[in-house]
């Protein structure tokens, strides 16, 4: 079952989303993408199952094919994305299972904490969760504008190429390389599809403008902590141990605010454990839903 593409109207233009439809009276799941990536690059995570749950993944403002306002000079926080996407489910309904990877899965929890009402639980795949004293080390240093752990990600994202001859371009400078290294050639085509758009030039670019990406990356890690303590559950954090976004010691936290947290170390996994094990997160999707 191929999804459909739909719009949804935010503050500042649309949100694109991906709709695999499904049977009427099964358990949702929305879906949201890490930074830097768009709903596309889950299908074939997401569409094996489209014949038991609806399924839904939303292109985040200023990603995808989505064209709600995304300035990068503005002074954003994550926050943003969690309003989008409580206006989306005040206007779909709910409750519903989140699943996130990376932002997507930050995205999931701050959307639990606001609005409980809307969220049956939340599975969150390699979250952007630093460890406690050092978040609070960066929300004093991002207050200060002093350097801080996330400024080589917004420093790589600043000097991403944007702009390729066509798409064909696109899939050879990323095949096999950097973060695309781990990836299936299907699910890169998938990103590519879902990420990039035509020019009036006759180039391609990235939807994602890379000075977007850089003030997502730049407001890392400053909205968590203080708040966990509200997270509804069920709740469950999948995580990998290579280059890992999810450290051994943010876990151990985890699991004593929350003992019926459900936590999973999957060997070998790096912080794209989405491509490289799906079956892994497609189980635990089901899994969820099937709680009572």
């Amino acid at each position: 079952m191929e999804p459909q593409r739909k719009l949804f109207p935010v503050s500042g233009g649309d949100l694109s989303y991906l709709d695999w439809g499904g049977p009427a009276n099964a358990p949702r799941v929305i879906f949201l993408h890490a930074n830097g990536f768009n709903a596309n690059t889950y299908r074939q995570l997401l569409t094996p199952l489209a014949d038991r749950l609806r399924i839904q993944a939303l292109d985040c403002r200023g990603f995808g094919l989505s064209n709600a306002a995304a300035d990068p000079a503005a002074n954003i926080s994550w926050n943003i994305f969690r309003d989008d996407l409580i206006a989306f489910l005040d206007s779909t309904g709910g409750p519903v299972l989140l699943a996130g990877h990376s932002l997507g899965s930050v995205i999931s929890l701050l959307t639990a904490v606001e609005r409980p009402d809307l969220v049956s639980g939340v599975l969150a795949v390699e979250p952007v969760v630093h460890p406690y004293l050092r978040s609070w080390v960066m929300r004093t240093r991002q207050m200060l504008n002093m350097p801080h752990k996330a400024n080589g990600l917004v420093e790589s994202a600043t000097k991403r190429r944007a702009v390729f001859p066509n798409r064909e371009a696109v899939i050879k400078a990323y095949t096999g390389r950097g973060a695309f290294r781990t990836w299936p050639a299907q699910v890169l085509h998938d990103y590519i599809v879902g990420g990039v758009r035509d020019r009036s030039d006759g180039q391609v670019e990235l939807s994602c403008a890379p000075a977007w990406e850089a003030a997502v990356f730049r407001m890392s890690g400053a909205y968590i902590w203080d708040r966990l303590h509200r997270i509804p559950r069920p709740f469950t954090i999948v995580h990998g141990n290579v280059f890992s976004t999810c450290d051994p010691s943010v876990t151990a936290r985890m699991k004593r605010l929350y003992p019926d947290t459900v936590i999973e170390l999957v060997d070998g996994a790096s912080h794209f454990l989405p491509m490289e094990f799906p079956d892994v997160v497609r189980a635990h999707i089901v899994r969820m839903t099937e709680l009572k």
